[in-house]
């Protein structure tokens, strides 16, 4: 009965980390005409406690701390170049940094279609 219960816990405090660092997205293809295109999404803290975020772009890291209260949603706009007559991919990621010793990152791909 312990095992079980020990699997129920580890199972349960998993599934808050797992859903803890959301991405909402109203698109993830965009088409543009210019060298640089700004998009937006919101980022939500489903964690139950306070926690530091931080933005990767592809292999760009930001270091500018976004603090989020439980639940809490911020939007934010982020500016991708864009070359022209190519379809760029890139890789949006978010890094929750909390008291626990493990950091957890949820990315997004997009793509960028340039005319």
């Amino acid at each position: 009965m312990k095992v079980i219960s020990f699997i129920v816990f580890l199972f349960l405090f998993s599934t808050t980390f797992a859903q803890a660092n959301v991405h909402k997205w109203k698109n993830k293809t965009f088409e543009t005409y210019s060298d640089k295109t700004q998009v937006q999404f919101v980022l939500v803290n489903r964690y139950n406690q306070s926690a530091d975020y931080y933005l990767r772009i592809d292999n760009k890291s930001f270091p500018t701390k976004i603090t989020l209260k439980p639940n809490q949603e911020v939007e934010l706009d982020i500016t991708v170049k864009t070359p022209p007559s190519q379809t760029t991919p890139k890789k949006v990621c978010t890094r929750m940094v909390s008291d626990s010793p493990n950091s957890y990152e949820v990315c997004t791909n997009l793509s960028f279609k340039r005319h």
